[in-house]
């Protein structure tokens, strides 16, 4: 029995000595790791790019707005039209402020008068998406919705 021992001690320090299959152990415990680090940067470049488009269809829109300053539906199209067909952006109907030169809001309609000055009539324009989701949904982070916003002033009327 003892001799049935001493092979399976042999066995076993033979075993710890062999080296090969090493670099399948290591790649098996290292590719996981790099495959959740590649995806969480692919995630947060993908978002930060779609980011970008959103504030860039707002850009368009206030272009348009500085032409059409009441054509709110205007510029509702015209943001559509500067965002690629994705399903789950949503453009919000531009809505108007009006406020005195040193912050105070007046009315909008009709136009408020001001102490000092006159007042400005600012259209704001929004869009939303929601985020490419790769790693953060699989580790339970759950990202905020993606929004670039964009004001103008227009002309009191």
């Amino acid at each position: 029995m003892v001799k049935g021992m001493t092979s399976i001690a042999a066995l076993w320090r033979r075993f710890l000595a062999d080296r090969r299959g090493i670099s399948a152990v290591e790649a098996a415990i290292a590719l996981p790791v790099l495959a959740l680090a590649l995806a969480g940067t692919l995630e947060f470049g993908i978002n930060i790019y779609n980011r970008q488009q959103l504030q860039a269809a707002v850009q368009a829109g206030v272009q348009y707005a500085l032409y059409n300053p009441t054509d709110t539906a205007g510029v509702r199209s015209a943001i559509a039209a500067a965002l690629p067909a994705d399903v789950g952006v949503a453009v919000d109907t531009p809505s108007y402020v009006c406020e005195c030169n040193n912050g105070t809001a007046v009315a909008c309609n009709p136009l408020g008068t001001c102490a000092a000055g006159s007042p400005r009539k600012i259209m704001t324009m929004s869009v939303t998406r929601p985020p490419v989701q790769l790693v953060s949904y699989l580790i339970g982070l759950r990202p905020t919705i993606l929004r670039a916003s964009g004001a103008v002033n227009v002309p009191a009327s």
